[in-house]
């Protein structure tokens, strides 16, 4: 009976949020609550974490549907300001694409990154929960729904784009000691992927 409770009270959510008028394609994994508290990591090194970064495993994220080999590179602007660039080859077409935007540095380890005009740069959406440098990050956003649901974002980005089984295990304790849920994890295919320079 709880259980079918439980699952009652998750579809009338979902039924809620998109009566609401709430935009879930950015992510499809909504959860109960408000958003947690996390640890990010408090002597980030912005200058250390340029560069390219391939996506290794994801929370379901709809901008990247059908896509492979998705990756970032991020270069500095200037003292507060990061370029990135996010691009993937469409699986069907063989095409690839690739968007530009920005992240403002609003702290350590606390991004604001925008793709689009007027896309607000004053609240962190872009968490570094913990990174080596060389080899691993772990990256994290939740936002709340008014006070029923939050939907979060979760993403293990590793320098190579088949990286050991010791990266990926460093990376998931990251989440485990954050109590992240790694269930919606889906990774990302990087085989058979072009030469980035």
């Amino acid at each position: 009976m709880i259980q079918q409770r439980s699952g009652l009270h998750f579809l009338l959510l979902i039924a809620l949020l998109a009566g609401s008028g709430v935009l879930l394609a950015h992510a499809q994994v909504p959860f109960p609550g408000q958003c947690p508290e996390v640890k990010v990591m408090e002597d980030f090194d912005v200058e250390a974490y340029l560069g390219i970064w391939y996506e290794y495993s994801k929370y379901p994220f709809s901008f990247e549907t059908g896509k492979k080999c998705i990756y970032a590179n991020y270069s500095i602007i200037d003292s507060e300001t990061l370029s990135v660039v996010n691009g993937g080859i469409n699986r069907l077409t063989g095409n690839p694409s690739s968007i530009s935007g920005t992240a403002k540095v609003l702290g350590p380890a606390r991004l604001a990154v925008a793709f689009y005009p007027g896309q607000q740069t004053t609240k962190a959406n872009y968490l570094v929960l913990g990174t080596d440098y060389e080899s691993f990050s772990v990256v994290y956003s939740c936002t709340n729904v008014a006070s029923l649901t939050n939907i979060k974002f979760a993403w293990i980005l590793t320098r190579e784009r088949e990286p050991t089984a010791a990266t990926i295990a460093a990376a998931k304790q990251i989440l485990a000691d954050n109590k992240i849920s790694q269930s919606p994890l889906i990774e990302t295919q990087q085989s058979n992927c072009p030469k980035l320079e």
